[in-house]
């Protein structure tokens, strides 16, 4: 099961946040932005998930909302630090999150954000501010939007409330609407090094750790993810991890009764809620990794690449939009999973042998 306080952004207010490493470029632009007076009314960070983007949209919202830091003897004065440690003595009323709501009966997250979720946030941004501080409102992620609730919020793009900043962050962008994505400054995230991953993950592991998880193959197969790399420390989840890898390796002849057995072996995975753990989430992954020849197919005892990457591309984006529907529609996880499976294995038909 997950822990609710570990999947919530708005918990993170409360806590004292750790320095924040790595995006060095983006972290200069946002700073750009503040100090010149052009910050836009909305921002898209997107980028693969668990490197820190929403980590970086609290932070600028706690910099942004913050009344002190607006004042103009200050703004040439923002740094690069007050952007990665904002060390504020006052906490903020004025940022506000959207995200996926925990069901206390169920003890899952809801599937979707709303479009109550939308309104009620609509509600909170009419009340007056008492200050001239940014009321700053965080959507994690945007793709866990229903239909309903993208058009709400897209009216809200549309004419935003004066000094009111909206951070979209995404794992997924093409799972978004193209008409909230035109309203919306991109700012384009990338895997964390090994040096941040290393320095991030100091406060998590033992010693030695990290080199452990290094010699297995877990810093390519976390995609500069912290949370993803974390997830290695768990030997359940590596054979598992392994065992999809091993689905893929046998292409382009698929083992159906593999998948099968797999899937019935380990139920647990077929979940929407913990999208790093789950088996989407792996499945996904991989592909990605087979689209960035970080894994190597073998058909007929030769080594192929050519159009691997962008069939596996390809893949990535028509399973990611799969999921999303999915979720959205409260279709069945194991039906999906089939037929991502079938989708898989015509893609992969013509290297089958004759």
């Amino acid at each position: 099961m997950i822990e609710k306080k570990n999947h919530t952004l708005a918990t993170s207010l409360n806590r004292g946040a750790s320095f924040l490493f790595g995006h060095k470029e983006q972290i200069d632009f946002i700073l750009n932005c503040i100090k010149t007076s052009q910050i836009p009314n909305a921002w898209l960070f997107h980028g693969p998930a668990g490197i820190g983007k929403a980590s970086l949209a609290l932070n600028v919202a706690k910099v942004l909302s913050d009344v002190g830091f607006l004042k103009q003897e200050r703004l040439s004065h923002i740094s690069e630090k007050d952007i990665r440690d904002p060390n504020l003595s006052t906490q903020s009323n004025n940022i506000f999150f959207c995200e996926r709501k925990w069901d206390d009966k169920k003890k899952l997250f809801q599937k979707t954000i709303s479009i109550d979720d939308i309104r009620e946030l609509n509600r909170k941004f009419s009340l007056s501010s008492t200050d001239k501080s940014y009321k700053v409102c965080i959507v994690d992620t945007t793709e866990d939007l229903n239909l309903s609730a993208s058009n709400s919020l897209l009216k809200l793009l549309e004419e935003p409330p004066k000094k009111t900043l909206f951070i979209l962050v995404s794992n997924n962008k093409q799972s978004i609407l193209p008409t909230i994505l035109s309203r919306c400054q991109k700012i384009a995230f990338q895997r964390l090094n090994e040096d941040d991953l290393r320095n991030i993950s100091m406060g998590f592991l033992k010693e030695n750790q990290f080199d452990q998880l290094k010699k297995a193959g877990a810093l390519t197969s976390c995609e500069g993810s912290v949370r993803k790399l974390l997830n290695f420390l768990d030997k359940e989840y590596i054979e598992f991890f392994n065992e999809m890898k091993g689905l893929l390796l046998d292409l382009p002849n698929l083992n159906r009764r593999k998948a099968i057995k797999l899937l019935a072996m380990n139920k647990k995975y077929l979940t929407y809620d913990d999208p790093d753990k789950s088996l989407f989430g792996v499945l996904l992954r991989l592909l990605a990794s087979l689209a960035k020849n970080e894994i190597n197919l073998v058909f007929n005892n030769k080594l192929v690449k050519e159009e691997i990457d962008l069939i596996a591309a390809h893949l990535y984006a028509q399973i990611s939009l799969l999921r999303h529907q999915s979720m959205e529609y409260n279709i069945d996880a194991k039906k999906v999973l089939f037929l991502a499976l079938n989708i898989i294995d015509l893609a992969f038909a013509k290297y089958k042998k004759e």
